[in-house]
């Protein structure tokens, strides 16, 4: 590789490192226009780096930087941010209207006084709603709530915040649609929703078991404490918008039967899932025009939610994804991708398995040093230089590594960065040492289950 390749490698992690900087410093920037003030994230502006000093310099050419922008094949930067933009949507959405604190009021109270029973039902509650929505929503909304609950409880909070987090990063691996990682790999190399989830089913439920199998041994001298039960509302309270929670839920099942039906219907997953949010969206303006049309107040405990849902949007991710895109096709463009698949096939051999394991631990580490949407996306360069056969092993064992790294260390995905804010602003915070140590005795084997069924399969020739 020519020494105006090494010049964008180091360009690409100096932006990696201005990201991770500005969301552990300098999360925010607080702006005012006209008399309204703003909070605006600031990871974005990291990255941004990339594009503007490769371009600078002269690496890219300006139309080379808007071909970049366009995508090749079946990684269409637009697409991947149309559908995970729309299916965020609907689950803040379902937030905003209650849906979720009533899920996990509903689950708390189920638990009456057993922390033992309380665990488990805070990390299958976790598991299922992450599962269908998406995993950095239910982090980010839950953890407030297990925190609350745990404070009321007079109990330690560790173990069912640790067991929250740890669960949403296993169970988003099973749909395509469940993590942000997972919808580059889908797009990159045409996997639709079915076969992913197919392929992933095994995988996902090795790692879930393993890792609450390991939580549990770890945690089960802390979670055996009696709960303090004298508090709660009943869960029908948390609900803000009985109508719109409905319509929502049934827009988010009606999409995600699309999802499935997409070859068949002849549609693009981002075309079913931007048309989803739109209608919801359509649906929300007409309903408070009528309201004020009769005079009526939705303003009351958030009202339809347009406003509130589309501010809580997480837009800062629109300018990361794409600028990280035009970085890593100028990575690729330099032939340095060629460099670093010649030394993973090398370890590979001919073998599927052994892709897998490589693959895999590969992802799950580098996750934790470059965060894993621009792991994906180099690693999604990689394994496009592939033979067509030996792929599929490969994007699979990313998209296990990419959500299950994030489980090693709180530099693995920003959610992780924005968990550890929130508790530290909880006065709850939790070491980066003390995470990793969790991390470290559960992501491995939780890792190494998924992987091991995933080699399975590949040497039964159960994924094609």
């Amino acid at each position: 590789m020519r020494s105006s390749g090494w010049i964008v490698v180091f360009t690409f992690f100096v932006s990696i490192a201005a990201t991770l900087a500005l969301l552990l410093r300098r999360p925010y920037l607080r702006i005012r226009i006209w008399r309204r003030h703003m909070r605006v994230e600031t990871f974005f502006l990291g990255a941004l780096l990339g594009p503007l000093l490769i371009t600078s310099f002269g690496f890219l050419r300006f139309s080379e930087t808007l071909s970049s922008l366009k995508g090749h094949e079946g990684l269409r930067p637009l697409g991947i941010l149309a559908l995970f933009l729309s299916m965020v949507f609907l689950s803040i959405f379902l937030d905003v209207t209650g849906v979720f604190d009533f899920c996990a009021r509903w689950s708390l109270r189920r638990a009456g006084g057993d922390g033992r029973r309380l665990f488990f039902i805070v990390y299958a509650t976790v598991s299922l709603l992450t599962v269908f929505t998406s995993n950095d929503i239910i982090i980010l909304t839950f953890t407030p709530i297990i925190y609350y609950y745990t404070l009321h409880a007079r109990i330690n909070p560790l173990p069912y915040l640790i067991a929250e987090f740890f669960a949403a990063n296993t169970w988003s691996t099973l749909l395509s649609i469940g993590n942000p990682t997972n919808i580059v790999i889908a797009g990159a190399f045409r996997l639709g929703f079915v076969p992913y989830a197919a392929a992933m089913a095994g995988p996902t439920f090795a790692a879930g078991a393993a890792n609450l199998a390991g939580l549990y041994l770890i945690f089960r001298r802390d979670i055996v404490r009696p709960i303090h039960t004298g508090f709660g509302a009943p869960p029908e309270e948390a609900l803000t918008d009985r109508p719109g929670a409905l319509l929502g839920v049934a827009l988010m099942a009606i999409c995600l039967l699309g999802l499935a039906l997409a070859p068949q219907l002849g549609l693009e997953m981002w075309e079913i899932a931007l048309g989803a949010a739109l209608g919801l969206l359509a649906v929300l303006i007409a309903r408070r025009s009528w309201a004020r049309f009769l005079g009526r107040d939705l303003n009351t405990r958030g009202g339809p939610g347009v406003r509130r849902t589309l501010g809580r949007m997480p837009w800062a991710i629109a300018p990361f994804v794409l600028a990280m895109f035009v970085t890593v096709d100028a990575l690729r463009r330099f032939g340095f991708f060629d460099a670093v698949r010649a030394g993973l096939e090398g370890l590979c051999g001919a073998s599927p398995a052994l892709r897998v394991f490589v693959y895999g631990t590969a992802s799950a580490a580098s996750a934790n040093v470059l965060n894993n949407i621009p792991m994906t996306l180099a690693f999604t360069a990689i394994i496009e230089g592939l033979p067509m056969p030996a792929r599929p092993a490969a994007a699979f064992a990313t998209a296990i590594g990419s959500n299950l790294g994030a489980n090693l260390t709180p530099l693995g995905a920003l959610a992780g960065l924005m968990w550890m804010s929130i508790l530290h602003h909880k006065a709850a915070p939790i070491r980066f040492r003390d995470f990793v140590r969790y991390g470290l005795l559960v992501t491995p084997l939780s890792l190494l289950a998924a992987l091991a069924v995933l080699a399975l399969q590949f040497t039964g020739h159960g994924v094609n």
